[in-house]
C-alpha cells in the first residue's frame, strides 16, 4: 500500500525522496543462486524481522480466545474499534462436523484440538468430504473436564467416545506425509476403525497428530512455496492454524450471488452461510474483504500473525 501511495504521489526510482511520510522509500532486492534453497530464504528473511522488524509478541499456549472480545487489526485501533469476534469453531477430525464455543484454550498448533485427527483409508488416501460426503453428517464435541471427544453419526446406533489423553492409546504409531508436511501419527484398536469405518460407509482408520515436522515444498510451476513458516505447528489443516472470515465478506458475496439470480445469469439465488467455508473464527464490524489486507490481529491479549500470501 505504502508504494502504492508513493506512486501516486510522484514518487519515481532515483528521486531525492528519501523520506516520505518518515518511512523509508528504498527496497532491497537478493538474489539467489542456482542451488539456494527455501532454508537459504528464510534465514534471510529471519534476519530481517527480528533486526529490523517491530513483531507483537507472540502468544504462549494455554491462552483463551473468547467470542465478542474486540478484534483490532494493524491499520490502527480507532478505524477498527468497531471490530467482534462472533463465533469460535473446532473441527477435531478433518472434513468432520465442528462445535461451536463461547470460549475455548489455544496451543502451540491454533485451537486446541483443532484438526487433531483424520480418517485414512485402507489404501493410505485420506479422506475428505469431497471423496466422501457422509463424513459431513459425523458430529463431535470436545469436554476438557472430562477429557473426551464424543462422535456421533446417523449411521451408527452408539456414541463413540474417545479418550484424550495420550497414554490411552491401544494402537502403535507410523508416519504420513499430506501436503508437505510430515507427521508422527497415533492410531487405535479395530473397535474405533470399525465405528468409523461404519459412519462413512468403507473401511478406513482414524489417526491422531502426535507431531509435525514442516519441510519446503514445490508448487506445480517447481518454485518453492514460501506461505508457510518452517517453525510452524501445524495439525491437519491444509495451510495455516487459523481460519478467519467475517461476516461481511460473506453479505457481500450473498449480494453478488442475489444480483446474478436476477439477472438470470445463474438460476435461482443460492444463500451462502459463512460456516460453508469451515471458519475457526469469524468475525463483524467492518467493511467487506477488509481482512484480506490484515497482517497481524490482536483479539483480546493474543497477537497472531496472518500470512503475507496464500497458495
Amino acid at each position: 500500500m505504502d508504494l502504492l501511495s508513493n506512486l501516486e504521489g510522484g514518487h519515481v526510482c532515483w528521486d531525492d525522496n528519501d523520506i516520505i511520510q518518515g518511512k523509508p522509500t528504498g527496497a532491497v532486492r537478493v538474489s539467489f543462486g542456482y542451488m539456494s534453497t527455501y532454508e537459504d530464504a528464510k534465514k534471510f528473511i529471519d534476519f530481517i524481522t527480528s533486526s529490523f522488524v517491530s513483531m507483537p509478541n507472540k502468544s504462549e499456549n494455554r491462552n483463551t480466545l473468547r467470542t465478542k472480545s474486540m478484534l483490532l487489526s494493524n491499520e490502527g485501533h480507532e478505524r477498527n474499534a468497531g471490530y467482534y469476534l462472533k463465533s469460535i469453531t473446532v473441527y477435531p477430525i478433518k472434513s468432520c462436523t465442528g462445535f461451536s464455543v463461547e470460549s475455548w484454550p489455544l496451543s502451540s498448533t491454533g485451537l486446541q484440538h483443532d484438526r487433531e485427527w483424520l480418517l485414512k483409508s485402507v489404501t493410505g488416501e485420506i479422506l475428505t468430504q469431497k471423496k466422501v460426503p457422509d463424513m459431513c453428517s459425523i458430529s463431535t464435541y470436545i469436554d476438557l473436564n472430562k477429557g473426551i471427544m464424543f462422535v456421533e453419526s446417523p449411521r451408527c446406533t452408539a456414541k463413540l467416545e474417545i479418550n484424550l489423553k495420550t497414554d490411552s492409546y491401544p494402537g502403535g504409531m507410523e508416519e504420513i506425509e499430506l501436503r508437505a508436511q510430515r507427521y508422527e501419527v497415533q492410531y487405535y484398536e479395530n473397535d474405533v476403525d470399525l465405528w468409523f469405518s461404519h459412519a462413512v460407509g468403507l473401511p478406513c482408520s482414524l489417526l491422531r497428530c502426535s507431531s509435525s515436522q514442516n519441510y519446503s515444498s514445490l508448487n506445480k510451476d517447481r518454485s518453492r512455496n514460501l506461505c508457510r513458516d518452517v517453525e510452524c505447528t501445524l495439525n491437519f489443516a491444509n495451510e495455516a492454524q487459523f481460519l478467519l472470515i467475517s461476516e461481511e465478506s460473506v453479505s457481500d458475496l450473498n449480494n453478488r450471488l442475489s444480483l446474478n439470480a436476477q439477472k438470470g445469469t445463474h438460476g435461482t439465488s443460492v444463500q451462502i452461510n459463512p460456516m460453508r467455508f469451515r471458519p475457526n473464527l469469524v468475525v463483524y464490524g467492518g467493511e467487506p474483504y477488509a481482512e484480506d489486507g490484515w497482517l497481524n490481529i490482536k483479539i483480546g491479549n493474543t497477537n497472531f500473525m496472518i500470512p503475507s500470501q496464500v497458495h
